[in-house]
C-alpha cells in the first residue's frame, strides 16, 4: 500500500488536479452540432462582414446628395447584388441589408421620401456614407472571434454559424463512469427500510452531467464487498476516461474505495483535504484515467463537486476556464469557521435587486442534506478564518451559475 499524502488545502488540491487533467482528444463535428462543446481551435472569420457595402435601413441609393429628385433604376432586396452602376441622378431601391450598387454614395431613408412611378423625391437631406456598412465594418477577414478552450453557450454558438463556417475541431467529451456503494442505499421507487437511505448522489450527479452534455454510465447500489468494488471499478475503467464512486472512503470497516486506491498500479494525487463537509475525497489516476473517490453522504459529494470534480471534468471536457464562478454578496448573518481547514457554508439569497446578501442556513450538519432545497449557494471560510460578520462582503458560489 502507498503511503498517505497530507490532507491537501482547498486551493492546493484543485491545482493538483488540474495540472493532472488533459483534455481526451479531439474530432472534426458539423458546426450545427456544436452546440455545448469546447472548442479545440480558434475561429478565424472566413471574409469580412460585411463582405460587400450593405444598406442598414430600407431605403434609397443615391448616387450624389444635394439633389431633389431621383430615376429609381433597380430595386434590390437582401441577397440581391445589383445589376447596375448607379450614375448622376440614379437611385437603386435597397432593402435593409442589401447590396449598395457601385456609385451609391448615401442611402437615404424611405419614410424621408417620396415616389411616383420610378421617380424619386427626397424629403430630408442626407450625407455622403449615410447609412451604408462599409465592406469589413463588423470584422475583417482573419479577425479570431472565439478562442479554443471556449465551451460553446446558445449565443457564442450562433456566432460560429454566422461565420458559415461548417465543420468545426472541438474535444471529445469523456465518458464517465458513476458506481454508487453501499448496502443501505435505496433506489428511489423502493420501499422505504428503516435505518437505509435513498440514493440521492446518482441523480445529482447524474444531472450535472447532463447539464454538461457529458455522457455517463453507472452501476450499483454495489454490495459493501472489496472483490465486488474492485471488480466494478475495473468494468467502469475500461470503458471511461473518469471513474466516480460515491462512499466506501472513510476509515470504517466497510470503506473499500481508499484501500483499493492506494493499491499498486494507482497514483494517489489528492488523498483527504482541508475542507468540512467533504473532506475524505481521494483522487488517484491509472494509465489515462481519473478515479474520484467521493463521500458517501450528499452534503459532502454536493461540495465536493462543485470545488473540485466540476472543475476536473471542465478541464477533460478542454474548457480553459474551469474554476468555480463566485460573485460578490453581503452577509445577512455572521458565519463561524475553525481556523486550518476549508468551512464550506449553505446559504440562501436574501433579495434579488439591488445589492445581494445572503444568510446562512440553520443546520451546516454534514449528515443534514434536505435544507439544500433552500440553498442557493456555498460561501468559503478560508483556513486562516474563523469567523465573518453581518454587512461583511464575501464571495458565492451560486449553483446556478457553473453550467
Amino acid at each position: 500500500m502507498m503511503p498517505e499524502k497530507r490532507p491537501l488545502p482547498l486551493p492546493d488540491a484543485q491545482q493538483v488536479l488540474i495540472d493532472a487533467v488533459i483534455p481526451v482528444g479531439t474530432e472534426m463535428i458539423n458546426s450545427v452540432a456544436a452546440l455545448g462543446r469546447v472548442l479545440a481551435e480558434d475561429i478565424f472569420t472566413p471574409h469580412p462582414f460585411p463582405d460587400t457595402r450593405r444598406s442598414a435601413v430600407d431605403g434609397f441609393a443615391v448616387n450624389q446628395p444635394g439633389l431633389s429628385h431621383y430615376q429609381i433604376v433597380e430595386t434590390l432586396g437582401a441577397g440581391e447584388l445589383p445589376q447596375l452602376d448607379l450614375t448622376a441622378g440614379q437611385a437603386a431601391a435597397v432593402m435593409t441589408g442589401a447590396t449598395v450598387p457601385e456609385g451609391g454614395v448615401a442611402v437615404i431613408r424611405v419614410e424621408d421620401t417620396g415616389v411616383t412611378d420610378n421617380l424619386l423625391e427626397l424629403k430630408a437631406d442626407v450625407a455622403v456614407g449615410e447609412n451604408i456598412n462599409r465592406i469589413g465594418e463588423e470584422m475583417a477577414a482573419e479577425t479570431r472571434i472565439l478562442s479554443a478552450g471556449t465551451r460553446l453557450t446558445p449565443v457564442q454558438h450562433s456566432v460560429l454559424c454566422c461565420s458559415g463556417i461548417a465543420q468545426v475541431k472541438v474535444y471529445r467529451l469523456p465518458v464517465v463512469g458513476i458506481l454508487i456503494t453501499g448496502d443501505e442505499v435505496l433506489q428511489v421507487g423502493q420501499p422505504h427500510r428503516v435505518g437505509s437511505v435513498y440514493d440521492s448522489n446518482r441523480h445529482f450527479l447524474s444531472g450535472c452531467l447532463a447539464q454538461l452534455g457529458v455522457p455517463y454510465k453507472v452501476l450499483g447500489p454495489v454490495n459493501d464487498d472489496a472483490d465486488t468494488i474492485r471488480q466494478s471499478l475495473e468494468q467502469l475503467a475500461k470503458e471511461c476516461d473518469l471513474v466516480i464512486s460515491s462512499g466506501g472512503v472513510s476509515m470504517g470497516k466497510y470503506d473499500f474505495i481508499r484501500p483499493l486506491l492506494h493499491s499498486n498500479g494507482f497514483e494517489v494525487l489528492v488523498n483527504r483535504t482541508g475542507i468540512k463537509p467533504g473532506r475524505p475525497l481521494i483522487v488517484a489516476q491509472r494509465d489515462a484515467t481519473l478515479f474520484f473517490g467521493m463521500p458517501g453522504y450528499p452534503a459532502a459529494f454536493l461540495v465536493n463537486f462543485f470545488y473540485y470534480l466540476l472543475p476536473t471534468v471542465k478541464r477533460l471536457m478542454g474548457v480553459d476556464d474551469v474554476m468555480p464562478k463566485v460573485r460578490p454578496a453581503v452577509l445577512a448573518t455572521p458565519l463561524k469557521g475553525r481556523k486550518g481547514r476549508w468551512d464550506v457554508i449553505r446559504v440562501q439569497l436574501d433579495n434579488y435587486s439591488g445589492p445581494e446578501t445572503v444568510h446562512k442556513l440553520a443546520s451546516q450538519m454534514t449528515s443534514h442534506y434536505l435544507n439544500f432545497g433552500s440553498c442557493d449557494g456555498l460561501v468559503l471560510l478560508g483556513d486562516e478564518i474563523d469567523q465573518r460578520q453581518a454587512g461583511e462582503s464575501v464571495e458565492l458560489l451560486e449553483f446556478s451559475a457553473q453550467f
